[in-house]
């Protein structure tokens, strides 16, 4: 019986896709003893980058034993599940099975990557047929009656902490309608699955709410855009020391530095898996509080790479990066950016100098991250560092159907530079889970 609620009715096995997004299949909960066991056989032909249809199957198998009750929903309780070939062996295209891999060089290195996130998004009223608005006026920090959705909002902190998710905060961010959950920082594979759980915990909140929460990144297009900013920090297998922590107040260590440079030297192919989708690079633009050059800084959100303030705290020290957003695949993003980071310790590689300018409004010269997916995924295709980690079967995939969505992106607009949000973007990703 799963913990913490009377026996339900039906048994639910979620999984990823490669786009990351959420997938699941439902059977009677008097199945878990078998489930469990053996796994489960699926289509994997009809989920993108799994399988072909002439050798389509495809076996799921739980990460755990003990299901967890849904609080929003107690007709079922859930079991995260990895993919597997029908041989037993792990999938090369499971996202999880990707992080896991990882995750396990890192650790024969002596570390462990500890990851806390900031999941954004908007809260729309259900105008059938009207175009999508804003549930509420509100901006920054807003209190009711202007933040409409702050009850929302501590019933999805309340339905977090019951499936074990720890939170830090949360808040109204400064576009209307938008919405911000701190996530606690947690070792990498758990924070994957934090964010793929909360992004159902509060989207199937929303829906049975009568309204819309969407991660899609930019739905508005005079409106700060939605991301997924994540917090960083590598630290001893035993999690006793901090090793981005320096005796120096408020700086980095020499570690964290390399680090850094990893991401930054990486940065244009890692930015088709951190923004992902034609959308992505409608909320990458400037003047919307978004990260556009490919730059570090201390407290400077105008970066893609900020340190925080941390008050001399040696366990608070980290960095944030600020390009990725929540229709990613987490396990892919905290993947990729674990192996960018990897290859800058192993190489030492040195960052450019940390900039305090308003890169906004500043003409500095510096690189600047891809305007559009296409440019992303040219980089991509052109990576060495992650063909090499994450497999150029991955990769190949994730090109493959990027770009499919691309062209039709552009087939359809006839205007791949606008940066007015089309009824094509609103179509595809308003309901992206």
């Amino acid at each position: 019986m799963c913990n913490g609620c009377e026996q339900p009715d039906f048994l639910r096995l979620i999984f990823s896709d490669l786009l990351g997004h959420t997938r699941s299949i439902e059977v009677g909960y008097d199945q878990l003893e078998d489930v469990v066991e053996h796994g489960l056989i699926i289509d994997g032909s009809s989920v993108p980058g799994y399988a072909s249809v002439n050798q389509s199957d495809v076996l799921l198998l739980p990460s755990r034993s003990t299901p967890i009750a849904q609080p929003w929903d107690p007709s079922a309780a859930f079991l995260i599940c990895r993919i597997h070939e029908v041989s037993g062996e792990p999938h090369p295209r499971d996202p999880r099975n990707i992080i896991k891999r990882i995750a396990s060089v890192a650790s024969e290195r002596g570390l462990k990557l500890m990851v806390g996130s900031e999941l954004e998004f908007f809260t729309i009223a259900n105008t059938s047929g009207e175009g999508p608005k804003p549930l509420d006026h509100g901006g920054y920090f807003s209190s009711q009656p202007q933040d409409f959705a702050l009850d929302f909002r501590r019933d999805i902190i309340r339905t977090l902490k019951a499936i074990g998710i720890a939170t830090t905060s949360h808040h109204h961010e400064v576009a209307m309608g938008q919405q911000e959950i701190g996530l606690q920082y947690i070792e990498a594979m758990t924070a994957a699955d934090n964010i793929m759980l909360s992004r159902i915990v509060i989207t199937e909140m929303a829906h049975k709410r009568g309204m819309i929460a969407t991660f899609m990144p930019k739905p508005f297009s005079d409106q700060n855009g939605s991301g997924m900013h994540l917090h960083q920090s590598v630290w001893s297998l035993d999690c006793s020391r901090n090793l981005f922590a320096t005796p120096i107040d408020c700086a980095i260590s020499q570690l964290a530095m390399t680090y850094v440079g990893g991401l930054l030297e990486h940065a244009d192919a890692l930015a088709a898996i951190l923004a992902p989708t034609v959308n992505s690079y409608k909320r990458l633009v400037p003047g919307f509080e978004a990260p556009t050059r490919v730059a570090w800084g201390y407290r400077n959100r105008s970066t893609m790479i900020r340190v925080p303030h941390f008050n001399g705290s040696e366990r608070a020290a980290r960095i944030e990066l600020r390009c990725p957003d929540a229709t990613s695949s987490p396990h892919l993003v905290i993947a990729s950016m674990l192996a960018a980071g990897l290859d800058g310790i192993e190489r030492k590689t040195e960052p450019p100098p940390s900039t305090d300018k308003d890169l906004y409004e500043s003409g500095v010269s510096l690189r600047s991250l891809p305007c559009s997916l296409e440019g992303a995924l040219e980089s991509l295709d052109r990576s060495s560092l992650l063909r090499s980690t994450l497999g150029d079967s991955v990769v190949d995939t994730l090109i493959r159907l990027r770009k499919r969505e691309w062209m039709d992106y552009v087939e359809s607009t006839g205007d791949p530079g606008s940066s007015e949000i089309t009824d094509w973007e609103i179509e595809r990703y308003m309901h992206v889970n």
